[in-house]
């Protein structure tokens, strides 16, 4: 096995699967890193873009490469010295026909050997036991009316199809099938007859919200929740990844949705084991779970990981970065563009009501259901009765701080209940209602108890509240919440626009050396360089606002008809995701970067759930939104204001991305490169940040020795830092493995614009110095250079000894320095201490 020093997360699909992966194993290991780190490499949905919607969760995805590939792979990656770690998916599979499980409860429900291992609640009041498959593009029998639900002869035997899709057929007689299909779709009565028969109901998608009565992974009824707690399921679903493990051929493991598990805590137990015993190398295997943090939340101390996937140190990486002093003026220009409140947890408390009455109405009345049954049990609960005691709950979720608790078989640990306790005191602050204030103590009382009843309500709860927050703040309210767009970050709750210095301190010293450092990642809603570009507008909010009304002024008929806050979240999309190459003159190019943002804009809209949605799109809005875009790329005056406050931005948006990285790759834990992000990552929400890989250019970038900022448009200082830090982590494993962290601090009129750290180990040292929250006149306007005149009267005073720069190559000695001198050659420094 080989040591966790660094990893680069790859995205596989059937265009880009394991030999394609292999063909760039000798450029991962020349740039340094330790390890790929694979997107999902199971059976998953044909075609898919991403691997998440699993069917077969024991094979490798033939698509991919199958055995055969995936060998190959592993031989090339372990000739170059780099290891494999694997994302797993334990949460959940597709509901797909090719799902042999999912086929199986189809065809005999409750029967199936399978029935328990999908999260299905048979009991559910009207479903008359059945699984009930919200999927008809209309109700059942215009469906059959229309044509459009037939019976067929498949190759498994008779069908229900709809729109290609099939379903499997019980109670079909035997003889010619042919005829007997032929004779079902010739009679509406007999084929609905037919249809109601089954071990599952074929049900209008509309009435999903509603009447689904199987877990989802949030409110994606195509994809089933695992229960992974079963000895089977578990066995059946880590297969594949033990085995590969026992064979040599991976070092470890990374978890989607862990916070989907019934019991997170106990399931890495049973893992941790799982995967010591297969391991046959020297190194520990890794496992590492994707876990969204709150802010001031920490990972439970015992469960049995390495840690997160890195979105808490991408919200604070990015806090850090940003001008607390430009939050006021950003929120004034919020509320008067946009007529919304500019508040962050205003914006997520509605939406947390909005999701419980709707896409997660289904989920909602599990839970009630489940503190019913508590009810049952209690004359003085009964007397509240249910709708009060389903209201308190609804009250105490929309205030929740965190995706969710994790209740153990006696209740809550002190913690956990801190939690429920905070919360419906945040509920009953916004109500003052008698009857709600004794339904909550009630309600806490209840979720306190012991027995089967209230562990049943604790688990609906956190089942409940961890999609609810998923959906409420990343798919909802940061698509509501405009002030700038910079820290509406999966990971981030931007409540509050910059992290204090002393926070990312403190968070970067309790961190564990193996949790992943993650800037960019398959899920992010804008790519690290857009983010970094953006976090100077909270340093020149008054600049900012004069672009919005120089480009508006030439829009103003355009502009009338899309919402403020829609305007002024395209602007900062526009101006972040320009790229550094592109002139306002480029046809071919304007048209490109049109096409992007059209996508994210749709996204947006319907994400908003204002004024489109994905279930109700309005195509008259759409069509507005759409008109600004071409128009604001098209007309002359003001493509020319967006393309110059872009290039104002670029420069300076270079050396915040640059100092981002450089802590990336220097704070305790191992950095992620996701794919191609060693280069300037400019990309939006998916699909835009899974576009290929220019992997030529990387490779020219790595075989480049010239100046570290020359090119810089094109991406090469990033690239030059991601290769000259990497060098250094491998010259110095055990100061980045085992490393202290400490702050240090710089003297003078710009000390608090300089983040300064110290990692020591057993006589080897290092020190971080990078610039932060500073204004865009103080970069050169054509180069990520410094004006020095800003730093002059700012210095560092440097331990005794000798200091090489990992960057420039240039050494000094112990001693106060300017930071113009330190910066001269790149805009920020690394030095390690000369033996």
């Amino acid at each position: 096995m080989t040591a966790l020093r660094a990893t680069a997360r790859l995205q596989l699909h059937a265009d880009f699967g394991f030999d394609a992966a292999a063909a760039q194993v000798d450029y991962y290991a020349a740039l340094g890193v330790s390890h790929l780190y694979l997107s999902p490499v199971g059976m998953a949905v044909p075609g898919s873009t991403h691997g998440y919607d699993q069917i077969d969760p024991t094979r490798l995805n033939p698509e991919l490469g199958g055995e055969a590939g995936f060998a190959r792979l592993v031989r090339t990656a372990r000739d170059a010295g780099l290891g494999l770690l694997l994302d797993i998916v334990p949460n959940h599979m597709a509901t797909h026909a090719d799902n042999p499980w999912w086929w199986d409860v189809l065809a005999q429900g409750r029967a199936s050997r399978h029935a328990d291992w999908f999260d299905i609640d048979w009991r559910a009041p009207g479903r008359e036991g059945r699984l009930w498959l919200p999927v008809l593009d209309r109700p059942l029998r215009a469906a059959i009316a229309d044509g459009v639900l037939q019976v067929e002869d498949g190759a498994r035997g008779p069908v229900l199809v709809h729109h290609a899709v099939p379903f499997p057929v019980t109670g079909a007689p035997e003889g010619d099938r042919a005829a007997w299909c032929a004779a079902c779709n010739a009679d509406p009565a007999r084929l609905e007859a037919l249809a109601l028969a089954q071990p599952y109901r074929l049900a209008w998608w509309r009435t999903g919200f509603d009447r689904v009565n199987y877990r989802r992974f949030f409110d994606i009824t195509s994809l089933v929740a695992l229960r992974i707690e079963h000895v089977p399921v578990f066995d059946a679903v880590h297969a594949l990844p033990l085995r590969l493990l026992a064979e040599g051929a991976i070092d470890g493991v990374r978890i989607d949705h862990v916070d989907g598990l019934a019991d997170p805590r106990g399931y890495l137990r049973r893992l941790r084991r799982a995967l010591d015993a297969a391991s046959t190398g020297p190194e520990r295997p890794v496992l590492l779970v994707e876990k969204i943090l709150a802010p001031g939340e920490g990972l439970p101390a015992d469960w049995a990981c390495d840690g997160t996937t890195g979105y808490d140190f991408m919200d604070q990486v990015a806090g850090v970065l940003h001008a607390g002093e430009g939050e006021a003026a950003l929120q004034a220009q919020w509320r008067a563009a946009s007529g919304r409140s500019g508040d962050f947890a205003a914006e997520e408390r509605l939406a947390r009501h909005q999701q419980l009455d709707r896409a997660l109405a289904a989920e909602t009345d599990r839970a009630g259901r489940a503190l019913d049954a508590v009810v049952a049990g209690d004359a003085a609960l009964r007397e509240l009765g249910t709708p009060a005691l389903r209201r308190a709950l609804a009250a105490v979720l929309c205030e929740f701080p965190v995706y969710r608790t994790y209740a153990h078989a006696g209740g809550f640990d002190a913690d956990d209940l801190a939690r429920w306790q905070a919360a419906a005191q945040r509920a009953l602050a916004r109500d003052d209602d008698p009857v709600l204030a004794a339904a909550v103590d009630a309600l806490l009382e209840a979720l306190q108890r012991p027995g089967a009843a209230s562990r049943a309500l604790r688990l609906r709860c956190e089942h409940l509240s961890a999609p609810l927050n998923a959906k409420s703040v990343e798919d909802t309210a940061f698509y509501r919440h405009g002030v700038l767009l910079s820290r509406n970050e999966v990971g981030s709750h931007p409540q509050h626009l910059a992290l204090p210095v002393e926070d990312f301190h403190a968070a970067a010293a309790r961190r564990g050396s193996r949790a992943l450092l993650a800037t960019s990642t398959h899920d992010h809603k804008r790519g690290a360089d857009v983010r970094a570009r953006l976090a100077l507008l909270s340093a020149e909010p008054t600049w900012w606002a004069d672009v919005v009304a120089d480009v508006e002024s030439s829009l103003v008929e355009v502009c009338a008809a899309v919402d403020g806050g829609d305007r002024a979240m395209l602007w900062q999309t526009l101006v972040g995701a320009w790229p550094l190459t592109l002139r306002a003159d480029d046809s071919a190019g304007i048209a490109h970067l049109r096409e992007r943002v059209a996508a994210w804009q749709v996204k947006a809209l319907r994400e908003a759930k204002l004024r489109s949605s994905w279930t109700r799109p309005d195509a008259d809005y759409e069509a507005a939104a759409a008109a600004l875009l071409g128009c604001a790329l098209a007309d002359d005056s003001a493509r020319a204001v967006l393309a110059q406050a872009a290039e104002r931005l670029a420069a300076p948006g270079a050396v915040v991305g640059l100092a981002q990285a450089a802590l990336q790759l220097c704070a305790p834990g191992v950095p992620d490169l996701y794919q191609g992000c060693e280069g300037w990552d400019l990309s939006l929400v998916d699909p835009d940040n899974r576009r290929a890989v220019d992997f030529d250019q990387r490779r020219a970038w790595l075989a480049d020795d010239r100046a570290p900022v020359a090119d810089w448009r094109e991406g090469r200082p990033k690239a030059w830092l991601w290769r000259c830090l990497l060098a250094l982590r491998h010259a110095h494993p055990a100061l980045f493995a085992h490393g202290d962290y400490a702050p240090l601090y710089a003297d003078g009129d710009a000390a608090d614009r300089v983040l300064g750290c110290t990692r020591r180990h057993d006589g080897d040292a290092l020190i971080v110095l990078v610039p932060r929250a500073f204004g865009l006149s103080w970069v050169e306007g054509g180069t990520p250079a410094w004006i020095p005149r800003f730093w002059n009267a700012t210095s560092i005073v440097l331990p005794d000894g000798r200091w090489r720069d990992a960057i420039a190559g240039t050494v000094v000695a112990g001693g106060r320095h300017r930071l113009t001198a330190l910066w001269s050659q790149f805009p920020l420094a690394v030095l390690t201490a000369e033996r």
